[in-house]
């Protein structure tokens, strides 16, 4: 009963093609979002680390630079007492000269306000201020800026002071400027340089006690107990990048860095969706472009493999005649004689299978041989060893191991160490004969086998590697010396993991007496040798 007749190759071979081409298109498309939307994520993470340690770097040197001013009036203050007649003149020069001060003030050691100069707050003068700022510069009496604060004008301000000192020592008050966190001025000028693009990233400044300084939002400035991850790090003096959830439950890519000269952290923030979204915009415009010329691509290959399989038609039509027929060895040659498209199929195939065997030679060359030296690594050594016993071939198993090679690498570095593996590993190579697996072990060790070879042989080219080893300079401009332990299967031993140990015990042996010297598995056969 004949069969039912099933899918044509053309049909077949081009829902193959579709597939294989929708698929790899996938995969692409994939790997190329996720390459992109990496790239950026990285990209954004270093525009706006290099923003926070600017703005960082400025505030800095800014407040830094308020700092020393301070100093030197709070000295010159204290030199002529706060009683002196041209006090008033005094703060208001300092006033005047620093515009990011909204307020200047001295204050006595018991709160009182001594003299004042500001735009608003004059009736302060002569009354005693009990604000957090101005407690906090009493209590500690040290340069300080303080943490955010309500003044006695009602405003959200922080202040930075510096203590007033007499000439005997006595405490006698402190000079400050406030900063008004609301209002438009010189801090917010550098804060708030990009800290809102088009994108949604903006910045924001915390206080050591995680306060919002600034933000973008006025409404937000003075706000306390945000739950952010990242505070914890960038107020214990950290500063990095991390893909954080902030407060308001978004997710962001956040770049912090730490103002030491304040205490406070500056971050920056983009919210992740603004990456993704311009990631997928390009992989969405490569999908569009690739669609028309994927569709003519398909059409192609649909005409294609109808011409490919034309003449493979025609050969199943003419198999099913010669079924019958006596002559088939003579007809099949005749019908590939004049199948130009199956010869060149055939071509191609040879082609192909002929650089896959290529290929395929090149890695099981890598996975035979060590990337450093190039000679046969463990493995190659392993399968040798269990073929030859395996098979009841007799052989010498040579350990070598360079003598204070840690030396070497502690006096000339790892680099030079390699250079002196690769040097024994091209004498290893000159000494010994083409059928003789010469393996790097690991480290500084290798070995040696010599199939259908004797001790007494052995033990010639053993001694003439460690002599050439002796005499000869190394990369290191001195020569490196060799200790060796050889052994034999059959004779020391008739198990691989036995032998191993022996030889490498009889490599111990010339380590222990005294190094550049050859041992074998047996004692007596060594002296005897020697």
């Amino acid at each position: 009963m004949l069969r039912t007749k099933g899918f044509s190759i053309r049909t077949m071979v081009s829902a193959l093609v579709v597939a294989t081409v929708v698929i790899t298109l996938g995969i692409s498309l994939l790997i190329s979002y996720r390459n992109e939307k990496n790239s950026l994520m990285t990209m954004n993470f270093q525009l706006n680390h290099m923003y926070t340690t600017k703005i960082s770097d400025t505030v800095n040197e800014l407040f830094a630079s308020m700092k020393q001013n301070l100093k030197y009036n709070a000295a010159h203050i204290a030199k002529g007492g706060l009683n002196r007649s041209d006090l008033d003149e005094q703060v208001k020069l300092i006033q005047q000269t620093n515009p990011m001060y909204k307020a200047v003030v001295v204050v006595d050691r018991t709160g009182k306000v001594i003299s004042i100069a500001s735009e608003t707050d004059t009736g302060l003068k002569g009354k005693t201020i009990e604000t957090d700022g101005a407690k906090q510069a009493l209590k500690e009496r040290k340069p300080l800026i303080s943490e955010p604060y309500i003044s006695a004008a009602n405003q959200l301000i922080i202040m930075v002071s510096h203590p007033l000192w007499g000439a005997d020592g006595e405490y006698l008050g402190y000079v400050g400027g406030t900063i008004r966190l609301h209002e438009t001025n010189l801090l917010n000028t550098i804060l708030g340089d990009a800290a809102q693009s088009g994108n949604g990233t903006y910045a924001y400044v915390v206080s050591a006690s995680g306060a919002l300084l600034y933000h973008p939002d006025k409404s937000r400035i003075g706000e306390h107990d945000i739950v952010n991850p990242i505070f914890a790090d960038m107020l214990s003096g950290h500063s990095g990048v991390k893909r954080i959830v902030n407060s308001r439950g978004v997710d962001m890519l956040a770049s912090y860095t730490y103002m030491k000269e304040t205490g406070w952290g500056v971050v920056t923030q983009t919210p992740t969706d603004v990456i993704l979204t311009a990631s997928k915009r390009p992989i969405l415009r490569v999908a569009l472009y690739m669609a028309p010329i994927l569709v003519l691509l398909l059409l192609v290959i649909y005409w294609l493999i109808g011409k490919m399989s034309e003449p493979l038609t025609k050969l199943s039509n003419f198999a099913s005649v010669l079924l019958t027929s006596k002559s088939v060895r003579d007809e099949v040659p005749r019908i590939h004689s004049w199948n130009s498209e199956a010869n060149a199929m055939h071509r191609a195939f040879v082609l192909a299978v002929g650089q896959i065997r290529r290929r395929f030679d090149h890695l099981s060359l890598e996975a035979q041989t060590d990337p450093l030296t190039g000679l046969y690594n463990r493995r190659t050594m392993d399968l040798c060893i269990r073929t030859w016993i395996a098979e009841e071939i007799p052989f010498v198993i040579m350990v070598l191991d360079l003598d204070h090679f840690k030396q070497v690498n502690d006096t000339y570095g790892h680099e030079m160490g390699d250079e002196v593996l690769r040097f024994l590993a091209a004498n290893m190579q000159a000494q010994f004969e083409a059928n003789h697996i010469c393996c790097r072990y690991g480290g500084e060790e290798f070995v040696v086998l010599l199939p259908e070879t004797g001790l007494e042989t052995a033990m010639v080219y053993a001694q003439n590697l460690r002599t050439i080893m002796e005499e000869t300079d190394s990369p290191v401009g001195r020569p490196v010396t060799l200790s060796m332990g050889i052994a034999r299967y059959p004779d020391t031993a008739q198990d691989a993991a036995v032998l191993f140990r022996d030889a490498d015990e009889a490599l111990y042996r010339a380590k222990h007496l005294g190094r550049n010297r050859v041992e074998t598995a047996n004692t007596a056969a060594s002296a005897h040798m020697l």
